[in-house]
């Protein structure tokens, strides 16, 4: 199982390598958005596409370990191009693939703990995961990296099939997930934390007074994230966008759809009002799983 990660690990990086010379070799047009200091260590966009895209690892010194590095963006992609991603994109779905697997089997060997990644098998098999071929921020900054980032090993290079009129990039700051839980499932949970902690027990009899059938919904905030607001003819699509989109075309030097941009980063709060149809409390029932009741 070690092996078949490390070939797979090796099969991602030569296709992003054959992706990155591709597209320094034939220059596409593109959109992509640099920060002040970017821009004086190198001004050319598409060096930092090919950064962002062949970016696999946690950086010590500068990155949060929640944090998955993100950049919106658009570049026109020829049928060579296209065919190179979806050579990447196939190496990410069976890299990730295997991992899963060898996780799930990390897990098991050290009593279910499969997300502590110094465990066992997962431990041994990112040893033999080489970093050869840094990424340009990384030698621009002369930072180091040392741990696997599977977000973004796993995630998919995004292929827009038809050229859009325009995009308009926006930031999407209010999203969260919604897990819907039973009574029962939050006792389990809660049980997990640990029986003898003052605070579980308090949520433990706060939630002996709910009756079995009450509702309930565990929420998780998402990060913010930029979305793209694509109009075709005729129609219109909308698609987040935590890597450049790149859009099929015959003509890789030709003009770009009409594009309206957003700063690099997100603004703060709200960006838009509550909902008055919101169903779910304002405050959290059992804040240790972040866990509410619905409105009656």
């Amino acid at each position: 199982m070690i092996s078949d990660l490390k070939e797979q690990f090796d099969e991602l990086k030569a296709s992003l390598a054959d992706l990155s010379g591709q597209l320094a070799t034939e220059k596409p047009r593109c959109f992509f958005p640099l920060s002040d200091a970017e821009r004086l260590i190198d001004p050319n966009p598409i060096n930092w596409v090919n950064d962002l895209l062949s970016d696999l690892w946690y950086h010590d010194a500068e990155q949060d370990g929640r944090v998955t590095r993100c950049r919106h963006g658009l570049v026109l992609a020829s049928p060579v191009t296209l065919e190179k991603i979806t050579q990447v994109n196939e190496s990410k779905a069976a890299f990730t693939e295997v991992a899963r697997k060898l996780r799930n089997q990390s897990g098991q060997q050290s009593g279910g703990r499969a997300k502590n990644v110094s465990d066992t098998l997962w431990s041994e098999a990112c040893q033999l995961l080489t970093r050869d071929g840094s990424s340009f921020r990384n030698l621009a900054k002369n930072s180091g990296m040392s741990r696997l980032h599977l977000k973004q090993c796993n995630r998919l290079i995004p292929i827009i099939a038809e050229q859009p009129i325009s995009c308009r990039f926006s930031w999407y700051t209010n999203g969260r997930s919604i897990k819907k839980l039973s009574v029962k499932d939050v006792e389990t949970m809660l049980l997990e934390i640990g029986e003898h902690k003052t605070h579980i027990q308090v949520q433990l009899e706060r939630l002996k007074q709910l009756p079995a059938h009450t509702p309930l919904a565990r929420i998780q905030p998402l990060a913010p994230t930029v979305r793209a607001n694509l109009v075709f003819e005729g129609r219109r699509k909308a698609m987040n966008c935590p890597l450049p989109l790149f859009v099929a075309t015959e003509d890789p030097h030709g003009p770009l759809p009409d594009i309206k941009d957003v700063p690099l980063h997100p603004p703060e709060g709200r960006t838009r009002k509550a909902r008055e149809d919101n169903q779910i409390s304002d405050d959290p029932i059992f804040p240790s799983l972040r866990v509410y009741t619905y409105r009656r």
